[in-house]
């Protein structure tokens, strides 16, 4: 979707959220829904998904990619952000999880 759309949102989660995100590690009964159960709202700059219970989030559009193996990271330059509270940030370091790309 990045590569058609040319612009992602990331939402950044409350340390107390790592349930939330382990949800979107797993299969939804909804194919193509992997925000099942989870509140959204489309950002304004995007379109894309923004969690409606996270800190924050930002908005960007795909200045340019890299390409290994089975994966592109996209580069992105940030159109629109916003907060929507204060909090601790959820930080894949203090999940115990492993990246494993």
């Amino acid at each position: 979707m990045i590569n058609n759309t040319k612009v992602f949102a990331i939402s950044f989660l409350e340390s107390a959220q790592k349930d939330l995100a382990a949800s979107f590690f797993k299969p939804k009964t909804r194919v193509g829904n992997k925000f099942e159960n989870v509140e959204f709202y489309e950002g304004e700059a995007t379109g894309c998904p923004i969690i409606q219970d996270s800190l924050g989030y930002i908005e960007c559009k795909v200045v340019g990619t890299v390409e290994e193996g089975d994966h592109t990271v996209y580069v992105g330059e940030v159109i629109a952000s916003g907060i929507h509270r204060e909090g601790e940030q959820l930080l894949l370091s203090s999940t115990g999880w492993e990246y494993g790309g």
